[in-house]
């Protein structure tokens, strides 16, 4: 009975290594040999506007952290927001759903000429018609949370699309 329990696990720990050596890891966005290597990628991030685009920047420049050279392209957002209507549930008279959207455009210039342009966006939600203070933080903190939501999925089509 041992010898068979033995056999059984050796069986398995060498199956188990043997499927380890047949894996590997591989970047989501590209292969650093196949010249798409993101790593080296600078830009010099123009300034924000507002609020919403002062939290996409900040986002940005932690995915792209390189130290920017003058001569590198410039990264610019426009960012706004807005108030779809038509809401998710008409069930409480009191507290109901207001949307908010939060669209960006990203561009990467250099020069006069454009190098890259996506637009992303991030649908979301927040009960409203409370306590003025309490609607105020709730506006607020849905519009960040999307701006956040729309900066990591600039941050993914910049990866996917950019080419230098």
């Amino acid at each position: 009975m041992k010898r068979r329990i033995f056999g059984s696990a050796l069986a398995l720990a060498i199956l188990a290594v043997t499927l380890a050596g047949c894996t590997s890891l591989a970047p989501v966005y590209g292969d650093p040999s196949s010249g798409r290597d993101m790593s080296t990628v600078r830009f010099n991030f123009a300034s924000p506007d507002d609020h919403l685009e002062q939290i996409i920047l900040n986002r940005l420049k932690v995915a792209f952290p390189g130290p920017a050279l003058p001569s590198d392209p410039v990264l610019d957002i426009a960012a706004s927001t807005s108030t779809p209507q038509g809401s998710m549930s008409n069930a409480y008279a009191v507290a109901r759903p207001v949307n908010v959207r939060v669209e960006a455009t990203v561009t990467i210039e250099d020069g006069e000429k454009i190098l890259f342009e996506a637009t992303r966006f991030t649908d979301t939600a927040y009960q409203g018609g409370k306590l003025t203070p309490t609607d105020i933080a709730s506006s607020s903190g849905a519009r960040e949370t999307a701006a956040r939501s729309t900066a990591e999925a600039l941050r993914a089509a910049i990866l996917a699309g950019y080419h230098r």
